[in-house]
């Protein structure tokens, strides 16, 4: 008896330790990327090297130490470590998602538009996750599938203003003045900054232009 419940215990101390662990790494990484946003750049790498030091292989360590590396523009030692989390926990949609934004900006487009989509298929209710690669189709000139992915993204977010004008923007190249009408005059009613950009494009658009 007293021998299962020490096992108990050490099972509990495992998971306590383990949570307070996952918890500590991030916020390693939060106040690293806070200072490095804020240009205090000492202070960031203080921290960031704090997540770096870490010899541990799992999957919160390999994640962190891949955002780190983003933010520290190394972009294949990002890659390298993303994918290590990736293997250790292949149902995580924020690796393949923060690994795909890395692709984008390297300009390797199939291999983002594949990252972002196997992050949907693991997260079908992050908005983010549909934008990305919503913008992604817009700038391959691909209009239907952008427009269904900004459609999923607005469904998900239906304050999301830029969506809603980039979608805005597929329709117009269309020619589908109506729902392109429709898109401006909603990215309008959630942020009247666009009063001034759109007006314009609606009144043009009203009058067949």
């Amino acid at each position: 008896m007293k021998i299962k419940i020490f096992l108990s215990f050490l099972f509990l101390l495992n998971i306590s330790t383990n949570t307070v662990y996952s918890q500590s790494l991030k916020e390693l990484y939060e106040n690293g990327k806070k200072a490095f946003y804020s240009d205090n750049f000492e202070e960031a790498n203080h921290y960031f090297q704090q997540v770096l030091s870490l010899q541990t292989n799992d999957y919160e360590t390999c994640f962190y130490k891949g955002l780190v590396y983003e933010i520290n523009f190394d972009n294949d030692k990002a890659i390298a470590e993303l994918t290590k989390a990736i293997n250790f926990k292949p149902k995580k949609s924020e690796a393949y998602f923060y690994r795909g934004k890395i692709y984008d900006k390297l300009e390797k487009y199939p291999e983002a538009i594949s990252d972002y989509t196997k992050a949907i298929k693991h997260n079908m209710k992050n908005a983010d996750l549909f934008f990305s690669r919503a913008s992604l189709y817009q700038q391959q000139k691909k209009y239907s599938e952008a427009i269904d992915d900004y459609s999923e993204a607005i469904d998900l977010n239906p304050k999301d203003d830029i969506a809603l004008y980039n979608r805005g923007l597929l329709y117009q190249e269309l020619k589908e003045n109506e729902s392109a009408i429709e898109d401006y005059e909603a990215a309008i009613l959630i942020d009247k900054a666009w009063e001034r950009t759109l007006r314009p494009v609606i009144l043009q658009l009203q009058k067949g232009q």
